[in-house]
């Protein structure tokens, strides 16, 4: 085994090499998904091994995952380090930014309750309401990342599809993307309304707060993906591999989720199908309250 050292690391993800990153960085985005043990680390762009030859920098939850209680262990430790920060990094700012994310999360909260209460009236109004609350949260989102750019500066939303790349905050709604591979590029607060991924790799993609609304993801592979607050309404899921993937937050009032493999995958305060709130602990299953 080779022993990690002390300084920064670049990430080469297909064609495209990121960073240099501090060794807490690389840990967190291997608990986040966002890069597995084979992904190729180096320190001076020359020399290339997987991270997994680093042990460590490699998360001792990470290393224990493959058995059904280390998955589930790794499932709490992503959400932890997703509560904790999207994108850990050394600034000065940094406090702010977290600051600015739990608030946005807080409002998100409001408008996702406000959206619940309107699901459970009678009033030809509710419908309205909930596409005017929605367009507000997903506004926000957007002057959110606007004011948080570290990763939409890096985003080439021109660059052609292709695995690891970055299209955080890009327009590509409309556009036919099904069988291509994208395995964990970011979308991060993307625009991708009625997009095609039908048959797609997604694994380990980062679609947090994206608009995902109508958009097609039949049979897409999206293990271990980062879902966090994102948009999928009346998205069609069916038979997509959705396993390990994290939708806390998300709303999926009318997605279409026939034949979609739900294991390990976390629904914690996501908004379900009927416009319910699934309750904190929702792990391969919506758990809805009990009626009274």
């Amino acid at each position: 085994m080779i022993k990690s050292n002390k300084g920064r690391w670049y990430i080469k993800l297909g064609e495209s090499i990121q960073g240099p990153f501090p060794n807490k960085l690389i840990g967190s985005y291997l608990i986040l998904g966002r890069i597995s043990q084979d992904t190729l680390v180096s320190q001076d762009k020359n020399n290339w091994s997987p991270v997994g030859h680093y042990p460590a920098m490699v998360p001792e939850v990470v290393k224990e995952a493959g058995t059904v209680q280390g998955d589930r262990a790794l499932m709490l430790a992503r959400i932890r380090e997703d509560e904790r920060s999207s994108t850990l990094d050394e600034d000065d700012n940094l406090e702010n930014r977290r600051e600015d994310e739990e608030q946005l999360m807080q409002l998100h909260r409001q408008i996702r309750d406000d959206v619940s209460k309107a699901y459970t009236t009678k009033s030809h109004k509710h419908t309205v309401y909930i596409g005017i609350a929605g367009l507000l949260f997903f506004t926000l989102i957007g002057i959110y990342v606007s004011n948080n750019s570290d990763d939409i500066k890096l985003a080439d939303c021109n660059s052609p599809a292709a695995p690891g790349i970055n299209w955080s905050a890009c327009n590509k709604q409309g556009e036919n993307l099904s069988n291509r591979n994208l395995a964990q590029v970011n979308f991060r607060s993307a625009k991708l309304q009625s997009t095609d991924f039908t048959a797609a790799q997604l694994q380990g993609a980062d679609f947090s707060y994206a608009d995902l609304s109508r958009s097609i993801l039949i049979s897409a592979q999206l293990h271990s993906s980062n879902l966090k607050g994102a948009n999928l309404r009346q998205a069609n899921l069916q038979g997509a591999n959705l396993s390990a993937a994290n939708f806390s937050y998300a709303e999926l009032v009318g997605s279409k989720l026939q034949g979609a493999n739900l294991k390990q995958a976390i629904f914690d305060h996501a908004i379900w199908i009927n416009g319910q709130e699934c309750m904190p602990g929702s792990v391969g299953a919506c758990l809805l309250p009990s009626a009274e």
